[in-house]
């Protein structure tokens, strides 16, 4: 008899459905706060609770921030987080993306790209961030972006070259010859003043020449939003197709110096569209010259080297399997410049 009854009871705590939502006393909370507690929140799997927090934030799986400050908020039937506009600065975003994202308040309204994603990891404090590749400036551990740089400080500055010879013959009277040149100039926020001179005198007997001349005096500054330096003043015209001269006046020439070593020279701008987490690879004639994973959306590969001719293979291997290939032609034709 007991052990009949012992199997009913396994059979009905068997077919017993689970509880489908969770119940709170709130009896036990102070009656002039219970009113005003939301609880519904805690009956939905991952929501964070309105308030602030202090998390880790990465884009892209690149940390960009520890110990930072973020309210999450209510906004319509979602909580979400409020990104100051101190913070998105630290995202990496191309300034003409950056301008098509509007403020509310003192936070970034997002909603306009659904294809960033906010994802708060609620056991590591960490706030993850997937932004689409073609929506970042391009960065690289090797390069300092023109965002970080700074003007130095204010100073004056001299270098110089110094000749010296001497004439001693076994008759007759002996010479001395001094030559310096070189250049000397003044620092002031982003401009800098420079003047060549050179300097020569020459004693010979009872004989004494002295000459001294600057050679061309300029200003100049760079303009780093445009890759480029300005110059006001003497210069010299040089091109790879027309003669150089040298004149007085104003230029506004590329400094590719101010571009990191990827980004030097032309070579062909690659973009496509991942449906997830891909990984992008470029083959030539079979070899495998370039690979990058890239997060779901457009994405611009913009930095293969200079070297590179002929027709390229792209192939886009998405997450789920899913495999998309195109062709992509080098043209190799001089003077040409990379897109953008």
């Amino acid at each position: 008899m007991n052990i009949y009854r012992l199997s009913v009871l396994s059979c009905l705590a068997m077919v017993t459905p689970p509880a489908l939502a969770a119940e709170f006393n709130l009896n036990v909370l102070d009656k002039s706060i219970r009113d005003s507690v939301d609880i519904s929140l805690l009956n939905q799997k991952g929501v964070v609770a309105p308030g602030d927090y202090f998390v880790s934030v990465t884009v892209n799986n690149n940390k960009i921030s520890n110990g930072q400050q973020i309210r999450w908020q209510k906004s319509g039937d979602k909580i979400i987080p409020c990104i100051n506009e101190s913070l998105i600065e630290l995202f990496g975003l191309k300034s003409d993306f950056r301008k098509k994202l509007p403020a509310i308040k003192e936070c970034v309204d997002f909603s306009v790209f659904p294809e960033i994603i906010f994802t708060f990891d609620q056991a590591n404090q960490q706030l993850n961030i997937t932004i689409p590749q073609a929506w970042l400036a391009w960065h690289s551990e090797n390069w300092t972006p023109p965002s970080t740089w700074n003007n130095g400080i204010p100073g004056f500055l001299m270098d110089y070259n110094l000749f010296a010879s001497t004439y001693r013959p076994q008759s007759g009277s002996s010479s001395n010859n001094l030559n310096a040149y070189g250049t000397t100039g003044l620092n002031a926020g982003a401009w800098r003043l420079r003047s060549d001179y050179q300097l020569s005198q020459s004693d010979s007997g009872d004989n004494r020449e002295q000459s001294g001349a600057i050679s061309r005096t300029y200003l100049f500054r760079p303009l780093p939003q445009l890759g480029s330096r300005l110059t006001l003043g003497e210069t010299d015209f040089s091109s790879n197709i027309f003669d150089g001269f040298s004149y007085t006046g104003a230029a506004l020439a590329s400094d590719d110096r101010m571009l990191p070593w990827e980004l030097r020279g032309y070579a062909p701008q690659i973009s496509g569209i991942a449906q997830t987490n891909a990984t992008v690879t470029i083959s030539h004639s079979g070899r495998v010259i370039y690979q990058k994973k890239v997060p779901p959306g457009p994405f611009i590969i913009d930095d293969l080297n200079q070297s590179v001719q002929g027709t390229l293979d792209v192939k886009v291997s998405e997450e789920d399997g899913r495999v998309n290939n195109f062709q992509v032609s080098a043209a190799s034709t001089p003077f040409l410049t990379r897109q953008g």
